[in-house]
């Protein structure tokens, strides 16, 4: 479990003694759901509402699906693939300074993962009839959990109080790293979206609390003869751009997806890779291509069985 190396707690501990110690079990020995979140391959059949729900609608209404992803995989794993969900359905903004490019994400990372984060960390797990949702629209993103504001939260105290409804999955994320400070998440997704430029980010509660971020429009296009005329350049020069352009996001495609390889691999070493298919939405073939890559560029490696080993990051690369 690699909740274990995030938490910088030796593997070889003994189990039920550091499940105790983390109260992730109760008083008769059973797990709760705080240690099926953190301790299990799968909660699908033991808690089956801790799934994360990840949608992508064509236009702003929920009507027409163009991509849809149930995450039902230990409470790291699916925040990780929600992020890699939104990040590969959302757009990304080059911008040249100094001769090197930038690139920025439509969506602050920092606020999209405080956002998830903050969903599974706060929803209510007695409410067994509604997911996590992550929905991505034309227009904006929303991310939703069941359960509104904790008890003794009011609309007038959000954001200048904390309440914690689930304070050991809280902890627990604490020490992974995943939570900075507890009771800061909804200050950290305001800054961020402040400090991006793009966009806003609203609230809602009412039995559900949602994040809704603002998508940026897309750019207006024009045919390639037009747009020359606009720019004062040829259709040559627009097309040699155009081509320049595609190589650079063919080349930022392959790097994005190599970089939602290594977040699998980091969260669940043990990963398969038809695992790695069903959550990067790659093919088998694109993730073997892209694993050899990695490998050959000493990025990871693979220890042990084809079918029972496990992949490790190289340290010199983290």
């Amino acid at each position: 479990n690699n909740f274990l190396g995030l938490a910088s707690i030796t593997p070889s501990i003994d189990k039920q003694f550091l499940l105790s110690n983390l109260d992730c079990l109760s008083k008769n020995g059973q797990m709760t759901n705080a240690g099926v979140l953190f301790f299990t391959k799968s909660t699908e059949f033991l808690l089956l509402q801790a799934t994360v729900t990840c949608v992508l609608y064509k236009g702003n209404e929920k009507v027409h699906v163009l991509d849809r992803k149930d995450f039902s995989g230990n409470i790291l794993e699916n925040i990780e693939s929600a992020v890699m969900f939104v990040m590969r359905h959302t757009n990304l903004e080059y911008k040249i300074e100094k001769l090197r490019r930038e690139e920025i994400s439509e969506i602050p990372e920092v606020a999209l993962r405080e956002a998830i984060v903050n969903a599974v960390c706060h929803r209510d797990y007695f409410e067994k009839d509604a997911h996590v949702m992550v929905e991505i629209f034309d227009d904006r993103l929303e991310i939703s959990n069941p359960g509104g504001l904790p008890s003794g939260l009011t609309a007038q105290t959000f954001g200048t109080k904390s309440v914690v409804r689930n304070p050991i999955i809280a902890a627990l994320l604490h020490r992974a790293g995943y939570i900075e400070k507890i009771g800061t998440g909804i200050k950290r997704i305001e800054k961020a979206v402040l400090g991006h430029g793009r966009g806003t980010v609203s609230f809602a509660f009412n039995g559900f609390f949602s994040v809704s971020f603002s998508r940026v429009q897309a750019v207006q296009e024009f045919p390639v003869k037009e747009l020359g005329e606009r720019l004062g350049k040829t259709a040559l020069e627009i097309e040699k751009a155009t081509q320049e352009t595609a190589q650079e996001i063919e080349k930022t495609t392959q790097e994005t997806a190599q970089e939602m390889i290594l977040g699998l691999i980091k969260t669940n070493p043990t990963i398969t890779r038809k695992g790695l298919a069903e959550k990067t939405g790659l093919t088998p073939d694109g993730v073997k291509y892209h694993l050899d890559k990695l490998r050959k560029q000493g990025v990871i490696k693979h220890v042990g069985a084809t079918k029972k080993g496990h992949w490790e990051v190289i340290d010199d690369y983290e």
